[in-house]
Order: C-alpha cells, then structure tokens, then sequence
C-alpha cells in the first residue's frame, strides 16, 4: 500500500476519533449509547478501509462504489461538526442558556442532511460556467471549453459522464480542453467509459494534459488510453499553434516531481511558441503559477473541486492561489476551474460541478 493511502486512512482514523470525541460523546451521557456509537463508528471506518484499500482494482458495480464513499462523506462531517461543537463547548463556558447537550444532538442530526445534501450535489449534471477574458495580442475571438476533474472510475456512472459530454458539445466551441484528472482508475475498470470521450467535438480539436490522480494510476499508462482516441490529442510539455491565433501549451502536472517521471518542464513546454501570438498555459494544478514569469498570458487550471465539501474549502484555499474563478496573479491572469466531477467520496457540500466555457476577446 502506498505512503498515500496509509496517510489517508490515518487522517480519516483521527477524524472519527474527533467525532466521537468532541461530538458523539457531548450529545448523551448513557453508556448504551456511547458503545453503540463506538460499534457504528468503527463499522463506518471498517468499510472505509475496504473502500479505499480493497476496491480500487476491482470490478464492482458504481452503485456499491459510491455507497461505500459514503463512509468518508460521513468522517468529513463528523469531523466538521465535531470541530464546530468545540467552539460552542467553548462559548457554553462564558454563556449557559443552551445546554451543550442539546446543541451536540442538532449537529449530530445535520450529518444525515448533509449526507442527503452530498449525494444531490453530487449526482446533478454539472452547471455551464461562462467567463469572458480580455487578452492582448488575440487577433480573433475564440471560444474554449474547459473540462477539469472528470476524474473517470467506478465512483463516476456512465450516464453522468454522458450528460457531461452533451453540455460541452452543446457549447459548440472552437476548442475543448481536458485539464487533467480525466482518468482516475485502471483501464479494465472504466474500459466501457474511457471510449465515451471520443464524442467530445470542437472546431480546432480536443486536447488533453495530465492531472495528479493519472499519476496514482500510473500517468504513463493513462496516456496509453488517451492517445487510444484519435480525435484527442495530449500535450505532454509541448504546444501547438492553433489557427494562427493563439499558442496552446500543455504543462505535465506537478505531481511528476514528486513521482519523478514526466515531471512539469516550463521551458521546453514553451519552445518554438510564437511572440506575437497569446500564450494559454494549461496547468491542471494552479500553483504552478508559483513558477512562471508574465511570458504567459492566461493560465487554465482545475484540482481544487472549489474544496468539495465545506468547511474543508478551507484547506483547499491554503493549499492553492484560490479555489476557483478568475483573478490575476504576477501579471498572469489564472482561471481555475472547480471540477466537472468528483473524487474520493461521492459527495459535495457548498461547492458546484462545473465546466467552464472560455469567451476569450482580444484587447
């Protein structure tokens, strides 16, 4: 098992603990209930494990897939609710009208909203997102589709990917971009899914880079499956000119440094690019703006999921520039995406599943 999964069933160990601790045992001082608690906890962390451990190379249907994500859906809000009830433990310290007790059983009755909450979010088509961005040097308006966060497996049904492809088709762009985490499991797994992708269409062509889950599947071997599709093209530290109008450049993700193959390289993505033509850097990751100069123009990224579930947008927004929209950066301008799909559990809270239409107007 790798240092990744290991971390992670730890993180998610320590935040039933919180749960239990700051909020489970708050809400009633019967012993019965305490131990039952503990039972439906660690039943809860039990078929996480499975989940996370035992399922990502098997052949099970999406439907028990995204059942079993639930366990993780329900440690993030234990979590979340655990951590507010401190706060009010705290202020019931300096203001006694509500009992602590009572104020622990309305939290724990929000875990199964917000689990109901989740699952909506999460299974609705994602929202068609319109930005205009004013660039110099753009001899002709030009319409691209941003697709980030795909993040095709067994947790993602066939039919949401399909109703995904429709709204980007719908848009008729000049140009489709895949921003990475578009693969997120092995190819016998989603081999029924991986082929749906070839439906996509746009004037200039589809054109995809590398995200970090590739890499947890082995980028090499996502880029296997990728290139198995005629009508998309991978760059690969690379660019390409399309139509005389603007230099596409395709950056490899951040996670190749960690990895130590295919890792991001700047200088040779933007080798033989055009000077008087804007320069489109396609990053999956947005902190790669940490690494440029203003020799780029514009930056499209995805990977934050706007954090997915709040509160944890929190941790999201201290790990990134920003979680998701427009803003310029060191003379940069970055668009970030907050993801067609989702990962790890099925489930968004105070965040939407976008895809992104690019209305880019010369200065």
């Amino acid at each position: 098992m790798s240092m990744f999964f290991i971390f992670a069933i730890f993180c998610f160990g320590v935040f039933h603990i919180i749960g239990f601790y700051a909020l489970i045992k708050q809400a009633s001082s019967s012993k019965t209930f305490k131990i039952a608690s503990i039972i439906a906890l660690s039943i809860n962390f039990m078929i996480m494990i499975i989940y996370i451990v035992f399922t990502r190379n098997l052949e099970i249907s999406d439907l028990i897939i995204r059942i079993l994500s639930l366990s993780i859906l329900i440690a993030l809000l234990l979590c979340a609710l655990g951590c507010l009830n401190i706060v009010f433990i705290i202020i019931g310290k300096y203001f006694k009208s509500i009992p602590n007790a009572l104020i622990s059983k309305i939290l724990l009755c929000i875990i199964p909203i917000g689990l109901v909450v989740g699952v909506y979010e999460a299974h609705k088509t994602p929202e068609l997102v319109t930005q205009t961005i004013e660039i110099k040097n753009l001899k002709k308006d030009m319409n691209i589709l941003l697709i980030s966060d795909l993040h095709i497996s067994n947790l993602i049904s066939k039919e949401k990917i399909q109703n995904t492809i429709n709204l980007a088709n719908s848009t008729n762009p000049d140009i489709i971009i895949l921003a990475g985490d578009i693969i997120d499991s092995y190819e016998h797994i989603i081999k029924d899914k991986i082929p749906l992708l070839n439906q996509l269409n746009a004037k200039y062509g589809v054109y995809f880079v590398l995200g970090n889950h590739e890499f947890i599947f082995d980028a090499y071997k996502s880029l296997e499956m990728i290139k198995k599709i005629n009508s998309i093209k991978a760059l690969v530290n690379e660019n390409i000119i399309i139509d005389d109008n603007i230099n596409l450049i395709g950056l490899s993700d951040l996670m190749g440094r960690k990895v130590g193959y295919l890792q991001p390289d700047i200088n040779q993505a933007i080798k033989n690019t055009k000077d008087d033509l804007p320069k489109i850097l396609i990053s999956h990751q947005p902190n790669i703006i940490d690494d440029l100069d203003s020799n780029v123009d514009l930056i499209l990224s995805g990977h934050t999921h706007g954090g997915q579930v709040f509160p944890f947008t929190i941790l999201a927004y201290l790990k990134n520039p920003f979680l998701y929209g427009l803003k310029t950066i060191n003379d940069i301008q970055l668009y970030i995406s907050q993801g067609a799909h989702l990962a790890v559990t099925y489930g968004r809270i105070g965040t939407q599943s976008e895809i992104n239409l690019i209305q880019l107007k010369g200065i």
